[in-house]
């Protein structure tokens, strides 16, 4: 049976790993708004400027210069934006499987505890239902690790394909502002 202190004692312990699954996340949408604040002030900075220098321009052929010269580090700025927004993520990620995995080692170890306990405590007939609970615990704690491994797999694709897409818009931008100037 559990006792009130049982029952306080865990509620106590769910409390904090709530608190630290939001702290976790708070911290990583704290990172995002400052990333977007700043992007946002450093585009406003640029556009301002872009259009003062646009404003000098002596033909359509400079003009269209200035475009070009202005819209092509648009693209890595973008992209550089995108790793940094992924790799944000993927920390906020990291730290909220970290809290949970910790939690769930912490309750197995405690259910197993507890089993010992109920086994000690209880006549043999009993033995099969213990064992019962005794699995259910190692298949719970086997299903964990294994979403656990396909989460990190799943945020490796990802890291792999953004790189990849990353690669091949460079090289696109690049050529696209080669062929932009050439004209």
């Amino acid at each position: 049976m559990l006792t009130q202190e049982q029952i306080t004692a865990a509620n106590k312990a769910n409390l904090e790993t709530l608190a630290q699954l939001s702290r976790k996340a708070f911290d990583g949408i704290e990172k995002l708004m400052e990333l977007n604040l700043q992007v946002a002030k450093t585009l406003m900075q640029e556009n301002v400027e872009h259009l003062q220098d646009s404003s000098k321009a002596k033909d359509i052929k400079e003009y269209m210069s200035m475009q070009a010269n202005f819209v092509q580090p648009m693209t890595e700025k973008a992209i550089a934006y995108s790793k940094h927004f992924y790799s944000i993520a993927n920390d906020t990620q990291s730290g909220i499987n970290e809290v949970s995995k910790a939690d769930i080692q912490k309750l197995s170890t405690q259910m197993q505890k507890s089993m010992k306990d109920i086994s000690s405590q209880t006549p043999n007939n009993s033995d099969a239902m213990v064992n019962l609970i005794k699995q259910a615990v190692a298949n719970a704690s086997t299903a964990f690790e294994s979403s656990q491994k396909a989460v990190k797999q799943a945020i490796d694709m990802s890291t792999h394909q953004t790189q990849s897409a990353t690669e091949s818009a460079l090289k696109a931008s690049d050529k696209l502002f080669k062929n932009t100037v050439a004209k």
